[in-house]
């Protein structure tokens, strides 16, 4: 699964009290479709938000305690300087919601 079948919550697990969600976004930043880019991964973005707060989550967590969640995105190309300030506008956003969209590029 990937940025591209937005209305999947790729991969989830805990760790304590954190939930942890994934997603592989395996597109590249490039001028031509940097747009199309950044909208998909925002609606990416807002499927997992939504899948927070609403607590879908514990359907399969049913008996665990979830207070500190964690969205993980694991990027085959580096992101642009545009999709690095849009993550860090979300953290800010997110915060209020112990909510946190961490990064990394991976092969």
């Amino acid at each position: 699964m990937a940025i591209d079948n937005v209305e999947v919550i790729d991969a989830t697990a805990y760790e304590g009290e954190k939930l942890i969600l994934q997603f592989y976004d395996h597109l590249e930043f490039d001028d031509e479709m940097i747009k199309e880019h950044m909208f998909m991964l925002q609606d990416k973005l807002n499927t997992y938000i939504w899948y927070i707060d609403s607590k879908q989550y514990e359907e399969t967590y049913p008996d665990t305690k979830l207070s500190v969640y964690e969205i993980q995105i694991k990027f085959k190309y580096r992101p642009s300087d545009f999709c690095i300030e849009y993550l860090n506008h979300v953290n800010k956003k997110l915060g209020s919601m112990n909510i946190s969209v961490v990064y990394e590029v991976t092969d």
